[in-house]
């Protein structure tokens, strides 16, 4: 059974011959910098054959894009700088009720980037996003289909969007947002309209492609406890989240909904939803949710992807990745589908030995545990 076979039974709830195995971002998440590494390329080469990939995608076409909307390029102006090891980079919008300016930092040697500067620092700067006019973008989707014909029989492709409450979250910051949302819960339910309907109609739109897969949906993990009450995660998340989940299954595709954080709580409202799978169920004390106990709640048709922790590929030994690992199968695969995953991948360069030898042992242990009836 090649991965693709073996990761489209897992979707359809279908007999496979072991659990697949993820490594996460190391396919397609980094392919921007992740060849240029010895170790990080020695992982990508022993796990060949061995893991099976969703690998990221995204389209791209150079028109210049905010919010999923086309913008005049004269309206965007970047500036970028160099201080002390770290290089930022500063954006600046023209909308029709002013500028609006973010900043962000990339360190060397991580390859990640921190906002430092939000869009909105106030109820006005929201003012000045929800004046920006809007052109939907539509961009080609022909390079999935190359890209799924690279792959072959290794994987499935992955794609990747937010939800209205990522984008909305993401223009104050969490702690910004948590405040304005006691205040003003008006404004931000204006602004998660604004968004929905310009992630709704671009997935139509690379669905309608022939884009289909398996989607992840990232951004409900700023409404889980102790950020907010479940029912506040139901208006926030699951209100819209569930007619991106209609459309996907409407065209015969798939959704994984990510998010990191305490979900226990929430669970029930992803059962509601109808997504397809989870993860990345962190146990605790990062999480608070143990595979088996996600599994009595999800019930057997949600595929369970996680829980190992990236942090123990840093601080584990390998008796630790061992004993994680055939827990989260034992656990994962009872009852239901089970993908094999960690909860992150590391991003800093150089890599430490350690942590790749780990990642190495984490592929095996998944080898020698994922034969369903192994425990």
């Amino acid at each position: 059974m090649n991965s693709r076979t073996r990761l489209m039974k897992v979707l359809r709830g279908e007999e496979v011959d072991r659990v697949p195995i993820s490594l996460y971002e190391f396919d397609g998440f980094y392919d921007g910098w992740i060849r240029n590494y010895p170790r990080y390329v020695e992982i990508l080469e022993y796990a060949e054959g061995k893991t099976d990939k969703m690998y990221f995608w995204a389209p791209s076409d150079g028109k210049p894009v905010l919010f999923y909307g086309v913008l005049d390029k004269q309206h965007i102006k970047r500036v970028t700088w160099q201080d002390k090891g770290s290089a930022y980079t500063k954006t600046v919008i023209e909308t029709p009720k002013g500028q609006i300016t973010t900043i962000s930092r990339r360190d060397k040697g991580i390859h990640t980037s921190w906002r430092i500067k939000h869009f909105c620092e106030d109820e006005e700067d929201a003012r000045k996003i929800l004046s920006l006019p809007y052109l939907p973008w539509q961009p080609n989707a022909k390079s999935f289909f190359t890209l799924d014909k690279k792959l072959g029989g290794s994987g499935i492709i992955l794609g990747d969007v937010p939800d209205a409450l990522c984008l909305t979250v993401e223009l104050f910051g969490l702690s910004k947002f948590l405040k304005l949302y006691i205040r003003r819960k008006d404004l931000i339910f204006e602004l998660l309209d604004f968004f929905h309907e310009r992630i709704y109609n671009y997935l139509e739109h690379i669905l309608r492609e022939g884009a289909v897969t398996m989607y992840r949906i990232c951004g409900p993990e700023y409404a889980t406890p102790p950020y907010l009450h479940p029912r506040e995660f139901d208006r926030l998340v699951t209100s819209y989240d569930v007619e991106l989940v209609d459309l996907l299954h409407r065209y015969g595709g798939y959704a994984r909904l990510h998010s990191h954080g305490k979900v226990k709580r929430i669970l029930p409202s992803l059962r509601e939803i109808k997504v397809d799978a989870v993860d990345p169920l962190e146990p605790p004390p990062d999480g608070d949710v143990e595979l088996n106990e996600a599994r009595k709640i999800l019930g057997d048709d949600v595929v369970l992807i996680g829980n190992i922790e990236e942090r123990l590929f840093e601080i584990g030994e390998k008796e630790d990745i061992e004993k994680q690992v055939r827990k989260a199968i034992r656990q994962g695969a009872s009852g239901g589908g089970f993908i094999l995953c960690p909860t992150a991948m590391p991003l800093t360069t150089p890599l430490q030995k350690k942590v790749q030898e780990n990642i190495i042992h984490y592929v095996d242990c998944g080898l020698k545990y994922g034969k369903l009836g192994v425990s």
